[in-house]
């Protein structure tokens, strides 16, 4: 479904206001995807921004995918950080402070749909997966989402990782 110019921000905003009344009480270092604005993805430009101002002792961190191990590095929103759109188009940290995946508190995780179970469908390549595999026990992961959940994700498999709270434009989804 393609979004208006209009439903796009008016989706963010909607994103954004669910985001603000998340508990962050003992967070401290939140890892987000950096939105592909052309194709519409979830603006996390927004929730960075916000966080910056209301919670400067948050760390942030970013990733940097290797297509050809299906891996990931995060680097922290530091002075050393540099940014730059890849060759799908995606913008990821070129240089900076790399961080361990165990400093992670908190992971703003892309989708293309979920489930109302948790389960997401994402590009396919199985990276955040992976990623959120190897995060400290109690880590949050939580999706965005400009639209409602499907009942079941069919092929979802014993390698997906479930979301524990997924944002949309309605509401905030808790998954026990």
């Amino acid at each position: 479904m393609e979004l208006s110019p209009e439903e796009y921000q008016s989706g963010n905003d909607k994103l954004l206001g669910h985001f603000e009344k998340i508990d962050l009480e003992g967070i401290k270092c939140i890892h987000l995807f950096l939105p592909m604005l052309e194709r519409r993805e979830p603006d996390t430009f927004l929730i960075i921004s916000w966080l910056k101002q209301n919670y400067p002792a948050i760390r942030l961190a970013f990733s940097k995918s290797d297509f050809a191990t299906t891996s990931m590095q995060h680097f922290l929103d530091d002075e050393h950080l540099e940014i730059d759109s890849n060759d799908f188009g995606i913008p990821e940290p070129i240089a900076g402070t790399i961080i361990d995946v165990t400093e992670i508190d908190m992971v703003i995780v892309p989708l293309l749909a979920f489930d109302k179970q948790g389960y997401r469908v994402g590009y396919g390549k199985g990276f955040y997966d992976r990623f959120m595999a190897q995060c400290k026990p109690g880590t949050q992961f939580i999706g965005l989402s400009f639209f409602e959940p499907v009942d079941t994700i069919e092929d979802s498999n014993e390698y997906d990782v479930r979301l524990h709270k997924c944002l949309t434009t309605q509401t905030l989804w808790a998954f026990s």
